[in-house]
C-alpha cells in the first residue's frame, strides 16, 4: 500500500524500497527481503533531533550534523542539477568561482538579474 501522506518509492534491479514523507517508516519490496534484511552496525552518531544537534552545537558541543557547511554544498548540488535540467545542459561546475566553465548560457540563471534598486 502507497503512503497517503505521499513518501517516495525507489525502484532497482532487485527490488523496491518504500517510505512515508520525510522519509519514514522504509519498507524493502518484496516483503521477504524485509524480513531477511539486518541492520547494519551503527557507524554515524545518531542525532537527538535537529534542534537539539544544532542548540548542542551554539553552546559549544560538536558541530550540529547538518551543520551549514554541509548544508550550503548540499544545497548548491541540488540546485545545480534544477539548473541542469531546466537549461537541457550537463554542467562542469567551479564551485570556488561560482561558475558553470562549459555553459556561460546559464550564468543568468544561476545569478539571476535584479530590477534597478534590488540589486546585490
Amino acid at each position: 500500500n502507497l503512503p497517503r501522506n505521499g513518501g517516495s518509492l525507489l525502484v532497482g534491479d532487485q527490488g523496491a524500497i518504500l517510505s512515508g514523507t520525510w522519509s519514514g517508516s522504509p519498507r524493502i519490496i518484496p516483503e521477504k527481503k524485509m524480513r531477511d534484511y539486518k541492520l547494519p552496525r551503527a557507524t554515524i552518531p545518531r542525532s537527538l533531533g535537529h534542534r537539539r544537534d544544532w542548540i548542542n552545537a551554539c553552546k559549544g558541543g560538536p558541530p550540529a550534523s547538518s551543520n551549514f557547511e554541509y548544508g550550503a554544498r548540499l544545497t548548491e548540488i541540488v540546485l545545480l542539477g534544477v539548473v541542469s535540467l531546466r537549461t537541457g545542459t550537463t554542467l562542469h561546475w567551479d564551485g570556488y568561482n561560482m561558475k558553470a566553465t562549459n555553459a556561460p548560457q546559464v550564468e543568468s540563471v544561476i545569478h539571476g538579474h535584479f530590477r534597478k534598486g534590488w540589486e546585490i
